[in-house]
């Protein structure tokens, strides 16, 4: 039996439990997926539930899909990620975007800072990402499409409850996995400099707002590495990257 085929359809069913997918993935269901009635396919509709579902009819580039059972097992992590993303460019930040989905990030906020060379992203860009972080969704099986915004200024002050750290090189700064040791937070809120990193100026308003400093380890990652990177640490100290699983029993 082949892997099924999930496809996304924001809100909820009618009161017939069917959903009609929109234009866009309708024509993808048809033209790249070739699926046809009859056909079995999951549906997500991006806040966090999925149903098996069957492909009812396909009239055009109207999609009909009957829903069946709700999928329940957990695949979103319960501790929110939120990475903060110095902007990039163009194929660097769409693999960050890409690779942070896939880990597990909640939410991918760009910034700009003093070191920033790319050119401010328009709308276009902007829908870009946040469709590469939908098929990303759609390959990895998570159920919530993480919010992706619009370029913004340096990241605010974390609030209460919240570890914010911004990843550096520096040798003070105290290796990510010293705050792992501690109990989980609320959130974690991770902050990426551009390719050249960030200034000491930035460095300053951040520690200024209660950010802290968090290093990888010696080796220099790029910028849209290290976020993926700090975000399956935390997950895996934290969340569902570092569950316990039953081991099998020693051989003899």
């Amino acid at each position: 039996m082949g892997r099924v085929r999930r496809v996304h359809h924001a809100g909820a069913p009618d009161s017939e439990h069917r959903v009609v997918l929109d234009r866009d993935e309708s024509k993808h269901v048809v033209r790249v997926l070739r699926l046809g009635p009859g056909d079995a396919v999951s549906v997500f509709d991006g806040q966090g539930r999925e149903w098996e579902g069957v492909l009812e009819s396909t009239h055009g580039q109207e999609v009909r899909v009957c829903l069946g059972r709700e999928l329940t097992r957990p695949v979103d992590p319960t501790l929110e990620v939120v990475l903060f993303q110095a902007l990039c460019r163009p194929d660097r930040m769409e693999w960050a975007i890409q690779k942070a989905t896939e880990v597990g990030v909640a939410e991918i906020r760009p910034i700009r800072s003093e070191r920033v060379e790319t050119r401010e992203p328009g709308p276009a860009r902007l829908e870009r990402w946040r469709r590469i972080a939908m098929e990303a969704c759609k390959q990895s099986g998570r159920r919530r499409v993480p919010r992706v915004e619009l370029p913004e200024a340096l990241p605010p002050a974390p609030p209460a409850g919240i570890l914010a750290l911004v990843l550096g090189s520096s040798p003070d700064s105290l290796p990510i996995g010293h705050y792992t040791l501690a109990e989980a937070p609320e959130a974690v809120w991770l902050a990426v400099g551009p390719e050249g990193g960030f200034s000491e100026e930035d460095r300053s308003l951040l520690e200024g707002r209660g950010w802290r400093e968090a290093g990888l380890g010696p080796r220099t990652l790029r910028t849209e590495t290290a976020g993926v990177v700090a975000a399956t640490l935390v997950l895996h100290a934290w969340a569902d990257l570092g569950a316990e699983r039953a081991l099998p029993a020693p051989l003899g």
